[in-house]
């Protein structure tokens, strides 16, 4: 009986340690967007676009956050921007979905630039 009963405390106890928000490897984990290596992650992801596409980005704001634990981290990141084009010098804003990798060396490569609405893109799915 006592076993029994130490059993469901200890199991109790066990289940309540498995709610605390940790982001599981594989799983994405939404992150504050005021988050200093968001913020360095979007302002990366802006450089590299513009770079990319030879253009001028310019970074709005960053909409939401999420994060996801690999060999290293990546970032995805949905993104209010404003493109211009270099040659006509008309502005679009835009949303996009960039995703940023963070190698163990803290080095930043941009994985995607997507034009879409985030929703339309991997979704990030908040562990709760």
């Amino acid at each position: 009986m006592f076993i029994a009963v130490c059993g469901i405390i200890f199991g109790c106890a066990a289940n309540g340690f498995a709610q605390v928000d940790v982001p599981m490897v594989g799983g994405y984990a939404k992150v504050n967007v005021a988050d200093r290596t968001v913020v360095a992650a979007a302002n990366f992801a802006v450089k590299a676009q513009a770079k990319k596409q030879k253009s001028v980005v310019k970074l709005i704001a960053v909409n939401n956050a999420a994060s996801q634990v690999v060999a290293g981290m990546n970032y995805q990141i949905c993104l209010s921007v404003e493109t211009t084009d270099r040659k006509t010098k008309t502005a679009v804003s835009q949303i996009v979905q960039a995703i940023v990798y963070q190698n163990l060396q803290n080095k930043l490569k941009l994985m995607s630039w997507t034009v879409a609405a985030c929703a339309d893109v991997a979704p990030i799915v908040p562990i709760n």
